[in-house]
Parts: structure tokens; sequence; C-alpha cells
């Protein structure tokens, strides 16, 4: 029997079965705590913006920083191709269909834990904007003289960025591109594949994109740019780009963001700590655990993304392991929220093998 097939068997039993309470059928218990810490998340962000009289902002079409593309598209291919896929799937999967109801569940499931991201994210990007105004410190000079003492690990990351320079095509694209792209696949391979992993890696997603921003306001940075520039000209123009945002918002306050806000929301600027290598990380870690495909090709974004946010001066060297001490930290939460789930599948698994054993 596979993962799949035991998924849609324990979805329908034990706790979210027919015989259970209503709120558990909707939501099981994993769903419905992180969906209780993303309404503290929001709550967090509403008392952030009341204390310094400061608004959301609805975002306008824009594009991603350093990838000539739109902010959106990655959520909205996730979402598209998710539903191809699915319905795919169970037409070819004969053997193991699904029942209408457990697939309705999944496909619920599924699209629910997105929709969750996407708030997060909307919600993220708002505190980003707001960092010079809640907290207008900055200690660039403190982590760019830990780059300067440790200057032959740079000149490593720029060697082998060098090197990738040589193989990649349009290598100045991949930061971006890259962690998108491991975005999207990780979504689309863990939905259709080895499901046992799959809530997993959404919900440590959606803790560290939730617990990213908050850390943002402890010791803000702009980033080494304002230092150095990288080889990355694409990152370059957006460096600079998201730092005159970052002035206008210190300058203007509050009244700036409510009126030009929408206009930049993927362009706010905070470099500590560095969100793209511990977000990769998290998807790099469940990819591994679910033994997919995908997972050589997630490896090597992980890796040219730690590389090139040095290289291109998105971040400093300390940005790094701060980043993977929150992939840690939402891991290791993400796992022991998930572990009645993960032991129903265990159960469905079990009870199918020795049935067919019998």
């Amino acid at each position: 029997m596979n993962w799949e097939k035991a998924e849609g068997n324990a979805t329908l039993a034990s706790p979210a079965g027919a015989d259970a309470p209503s709120w558990r059928r909707l939501l099981p218990p994993d769903m419905l705590v992180v969906t209780l810490v993303v309404l503290g998340f929001f709550a967090i962000a509403l008392t952030i913006a009341g204390l310094y009289v400061i608004s959301f902002t609805a975002p306008r079409p824009g594009k991603i920083p350093g990838l000539d593309a739109n902010y959106w598209a990655p959520p909205i291919i996730a979402a598209i191709a998710y539903l191809v896929i699915q319905l795919i799937g169970r037409q070819v999967a004969r053997a193991n269909r699904l029942s209408w109801a457990a697939f309705g569940r999944r496909i619920f499931d599924d699209y629910y834990l997105l929709a969750l991201f996407i708030f997060v994210i909307y919600v993220h990007f708002n505190i980003k904007m707001w960092i010079p105004v809640v907290n207008p410190a900055l200690y660039d000079d403190t982590y760019f003289a830990i780059d300067r003492a440790l200057r032959p690990v740079l000149d490593l990351f720029a060697w082998l960025r060098g090197l990738g320079a040589r193989i990649i095509p349009d290598v100045d694209i991949w930061y971006q591109a890259g962690f998108f792209a491991v975005f999207v696949l990780s979504y689309l391979t863990h939905s259709v594949g080895n499901r046992r992993w799959h809530y997993h890696n959404m919900i440590g997603l959606l803790l560290i994109e939730m617990v990213g921003p908050l850390s943002y306001l402890i010791a803000p940075a702009v980033g080494p740019f304002i230092y150095e520039q990288g080889p990355n000209a694409l990152a370059t123009n957006a460096e600079l780009t998201m730092h005159e945002v970052y002035k206008q918002v210190l300058a203007g306050g509050a009244a700036w963001v409510s009126e030009h806000g929408g206009q930049y929301f993927a362009q706010p600027l905070a470099a500590m700590p560095s969100l793209h290598v511990g977000a990769t990380f998290v998807i790099v870690y469940y990819a591994l655990k679910a033994r997919q495909w995908v997972s050589p090709l997630a490896m090597l974004a992980f890796a040219w993304i730690v590389i090139e946010s040095v290289v291109a001066r998105w971040h400093y060297l300390i940005d790094l392991p701060v980043g993977l001490l929150l992939a840690a930290i939402a891991i290791a939460i993400t796992n022991r929220l998930c572990r009645a789930r993960q032991a129903e599948i265990d159960r469905a698994v079990g009870l199918a093998d020795a049935v067919r054993g019998g």
C-alpha cells in the first residue's frame, strides 16, 4: 500500500473522521494549531501597526527584486499546476485511486495550506516594510566587521561562484529563480508523490516565514552592498533600488508607507537573518526525508543560494547561520506538531500490510 492511499485512509479516520467533532473534521489538530499560530502572527502585526500608527498596504503589481517576474507568479503557478497534476494523477493511479471524499479532503487541505502561506507572506512583507519605523537602528558595521574578519570564506565563495558562472546560463537570476523554483517543485512533488512529509514541508515554511520578519526587527541591517558591490548586476540594481525604498520609509515614516507602500510591496530591505537560506533548508530537509527525485535539485539550489547570498552582497556571512537556526527551530516545532498525523499514516500502512500479509 502506498503512502498516498494510506494518507487518504488516515484522513478519513480518527481524529478527522465522521465520528469526530465538527471542528476536527474541518481542520485536523495540526492544521488547527498552525491556523491559530497564523492568527497570532497577524495579531502581533496588528499590535505593531497600532503602536506605531502604521497601516497595512495593498500590494500593487510588481516584480520580484533581481528577477523579471511578478511576485504572485510562484503561488499562482503552484496552485494551477497542483490541480492539473492531482486530477491527472487520480485518473492514472487506478489501482490506488482515492475516493472522491478523500480526494476532496486532500484538495481542501492543500489549497488551505497554500492560502495560509500567501496570507503569511502578505503580513510578512508588511512587517518588513515597517522596519525603518519600528527599529531604525542598523547593525551593518558590526556584521561587516565579521565579513572582514572572515574574508577568506568570502573569497572561497566568490571563487565557487565564478566556477558556477561558467556553466550556469543567465547566472544572475538564479538566486531568486532557484528559490522560487524549489518552492513550487517542493509543493507539487510532496503533494502528488510521497505525501508523508507534505504537511511538514508547508507548515515548516509557514513557521519560518512568520518568525523571520519578527527577527528582522531585533538587530536590523540593510546589507553589505552599502560597502561593496558584487558581480551580480541584477542583484546590485535591485539592492540599490530597495535601499532607496528603505531610506524613503525612514524619512517619511508611517505616512509614506500608507501612501506608497503598496507600490513597493516586494521591495522592503532586510539582511539579518537570511530567510532565503533558512526556507530553502526547510525544503531540502523534507525533500530528503521524503526521498524525492527533486532532492538533488533542491540541494544544488540551496548551495547556490548560500554562495550567491554573500557574493552578490545580499547578506553578510553571519546572516546565514542565523537563518539556518530559524530553520532548525521551525523543523523541530513542525515535527512535533505533525507527529499525530504521521502516526496515523504509519498505522494505516501497518494495518494494510497486515491485511495483505494475512
